[in-house]
């Protein structure tokens, strides 16, 4: 599903990582206004930043998602004047169709405030004057803690076309700010690109892995857990979020100091585990620690792991994104490669000569091409096999030869079928 995701600058270092690509526009040196954009973008798909010409803190991007959409963050500090000429100049940049997030700092009725201020009767004639639709329904976005109130300041708004696509929701978790975040997303998700399982071979349990080798249920993707996080910080997270949910219905004083309490224990329990984790790494080091392993543990404490990306293809002047073009543009490469003008003169001659030669796949059983395989080929074949990337089925070569007997007879029995019954699976046509 996916997912844009609004931040303020101020956190934007906080969240980066190697897959993701910043587009941010910051408040000068030495002025008074609070703020700062951002906009991460992941790099499974491909994007480009837009240069705006405007006053405004606003930054904006064209993500190239199923098709290509315009993603803007704004960001209105409460207290300055924003003329309506503004707000219309920012909107005449953006490329349609577009999806317009952030910080409007205005209250209205429209999108579930108690009151109607000028700010939000201000952009209610925008969304108005431009024919836009408001993504909001009526749940609150900010949480105001010096008097503990709830409202809705972050809003969505989009071209026409996008309404009927998109989904809009409200995180239920602060995430250490001010702001809930909030998260448009497609309304379907069969366009979300699955990722290949991941797996750590070197802790599995292989022989409990060949009593259940029959299950052929498809393994999920692996949630990376840092290795300090343990039951106590899952429990005191757990508690945590069980005290803020009873705030949010019920905001009382003694409410608030309950959940005040839950987050300063969870962020205790949280440190003394990174603490202790730590000290258990640094303890483990010692001459013979080679700088991949180490240089691996600490990505690991840092919550970094590798992640799949999905190819974007540049031919010249044009990207391709979607599955299907980049699949056709390599299948073009690879046939005019593998073609005859590719090949020698002599090649061709012997091509040609060998193909006229007539296969008799009938004329004799115990011709080696015409028998069935027999067991020590598969097992030959796996222990020479190289551990590459599994295909749809999340299955690797690493699992095959780990299995028991009987489940590789029937793995066998299933090769011999396709290759007696001249019928392959149509599954099997199908690679990432």
């Amino acid at each position: 599903m996916q997912a844009f995701q609004v931040k303020r600058a101020d956190q934007a270092s906080k969240t980066a990582s190697l897959m993701l690509e910043s587009v941010r526009k910051d408040t000068a040196t030495g002025s008074n206004h609070s703020g700062g954009v951002c906009i991460l973008t992941s790099n499974l798909y491909p994007s480009t930043p837009l240069a705006l010409h405007t006053s405004l803190q606003a930054v904006a991007v064209q993500v190239h998602a199923r098709t290509l959409v315009t993603v803007c963050c704004v960001y209105l500090p409460p207290h300055d004047v924003i003329s309506q000429q503004d707000l219309e100049t920012l909107l005449d940049q953006l490329p349609t169709p577009f999806i317009l997030l952030g910080d409007f700092n205005g209250h209205n009725t429209l999108w579930g405030s108690d009151v109607t201020n000028s700010r939000g009767r201000q952009i209610e004639r925008l969304i108005s004057n431009n024919c836009l639709c408001l993504l909001n329904d009526d749940e609150k976005t900010y949480f105001h803690e010096p008097t503990r109130t709830f409202h809705s300041l972050d809003l969505a708004i989009c071209s026409p076309t996008l309404l009927p696509l998109l989904n809009f929701t409200v995180g239920s978790d602060l995430c250490n700010s001010d702001h809930f975040p909030i998260i448009v997303s497609y309304a379907d998700s069969s366009g979300a690109i699955q990722y290949p399982p991941r797996y750590l071979f070197q802790r599995a349990d292989w022989g409990n892995f060949m009593q259940l080798a029959d299950i052929t249920d498809s393994p999920w993707l692996r949630k990376f857990r840092r290795p300090w996080w343990n039951e106590a910080c899952r429990d005191s997270r757990r508690e945590e979020k069980k005290r803020w949910n009873i705030f949010r219905r019920y905001p009382t004083t003694e409410n608030h100091v309950a959940f005040k309490r839950a987050k300063a224990l969870a962020r205790r329990i949280r440190r003394r585990s990174q603490r202790e984790s730590w000290i258990k790494f640094v303890s483990s080091i010692t001459s013979s620690t080679s700088s991949k392993q180490l240089w691996k543990k600490v990505k690991a404490a840092n919550g970094i792991y590798r992640e799949f990306s999905f190819p974007v293809l540049n031919t010249g002047n044009v990207t391709h994104s979607a599955p299907s073009d980049i699949a056709n543009t390599l299948g073009h490469a690879f046939a005019q490669v593998s073609g005859m003008d590719s090949y020698r003169p002599d090649f061709v001659a012997i091509k040609n000569r060998a193909e006229q030669t007539p296969l008799r796949f009938t004329a004799r059983s115990t011709l080696p091409y015409n028998s069935e395989l027999r067991m020590f080929e598969l097992e030959t074949a796996l222990s020479r096999a190289h551990d590459t990337s599994p295909g749809p089925d999340g299955i690797t070569y690493n699992m095959l030869r780990h299995l028991n007997t009987t489940s590789l007879s029937h793995l066998l029995f299933l090769f011999n079928r396709i290759w007696t019954e001249q019928k392959y699976p149509s599954q099997w046509h199908e690679a990432l």
